[in-house]
């Protein structure tokens, strides 16, 4: 079998590359914890399953580094790589978690960091399908005393940058941003060979405005019973000019902004 490395990560380390007696003595400087909430799912022909995981966990590995240079010590949490996808399901390798079951997991995951000291949580979402799921759980962790829970979609700001930085008209599931956000993460594990143009994401009828997914800061929601019907590769939009400097870029976008609202809501 073949043994050879696969990828490396560059740091900062995260809570659970972290030993025990370095977790506490960095609870001796704060109570900040940021979690990535992210998937297992189809991403493409061309993407691991562990797209949105990878992006959610760099995401926050650099936003941890941004504070710091600053002087704001944060701690960056265990990436949580399942989530809600039942759409996904048609394609094999998926794995989805109910919006019960990825409750009780953020709901876990969050009281036990509470009970070592973290009193300030950060749920930044890289998986669209698990807003609904954050938003309750932001809503219900954040009623225990002395605990403040912040919920962060980088999507919508995201997006509303995609034609500075882009060659294609859109940036959707498993399209140009997100593989290029791999690529700036973990390029060995992108195979722009298999690469495929899928449809475009939201059709290409007439648009009606804010006739977007709320996920994506629009006023609809319309669940598909699966993503098979929308698009046959898992996948839409054309990947196939991605690269790691347009990868960077979308970092850089959700790095200041995000660390600009952690800044705000927390009187940082």
């Amino acid at each position: 079998m073949n043994r050879d490395v696969i990828y490396a990560v560059k740091g900062p380390r995260l809570l659970p590359e972290m030993t025990s007696e370095e977790v506490g003595e960095a609870l001796k400087h704060t109570d900040i914890i940021l979690i990535p909430v992210a998937s297992t799912e189809v991403h493409g022909p061309h993407l691991p399953l562990a797209a949105d995981t990878i992006q959610g966990t760099d995401a926050v590995r650099r936003i941890v580094a941004r504070l710091a240079s600053e002087g704001i010590r944060v701690v960056g949490g265990l990436p949580i790589p399942l989530g809600v996808s039942m759409q996904q399901m048609d394609f094999p390798g998926t794995i989805s978690l109910t919006p019960d079951t990825m409750m009780a997991v953020l709901r876990d995951v969050c009281n036990s960091v509470i009970k070592h000291g973290f009193r300030r949580i950060v749920l930044i979402m890289s998986h669209d399908g698990n807003l609904g799921t954050l938003y309750s759980a932001a809503e219900e962790i954040s009623k225990q005393p002395g605990v403040r829970v912040l919920l962060i979609n980088w999507l919508p700001f995201l997006r509303s940058k995609y034609t500075e930085v882009l060659k294609s008209k859109s940036g959707g599931h498993g399209g140009e941003g997100e593989t290029a956000r791999v690529l700036a993460s973990i390029p060995e594990l992108v195979r722009l060979d298999r690469a495929q143009v899928g449809p475009e994401e939201g059709g290409t009828g007439p648009k009606l405005e804010a006739d977007v997914s709320v996920h994506f800061g629009g006023g609809t929601f319309d669940p598909a019973r699966g993503l098979r019907d929308k698009t046959p590769i898992g996948s839409f939009g054309d990947p196939r000019g991605a690269t790691a400097e347009i990868g960077e870029k979308c970092y850089a976008i959700i790095e200041d902004w995000a660390c600009e609202v952690i800044r705000r809501h927390f009187a940082l």
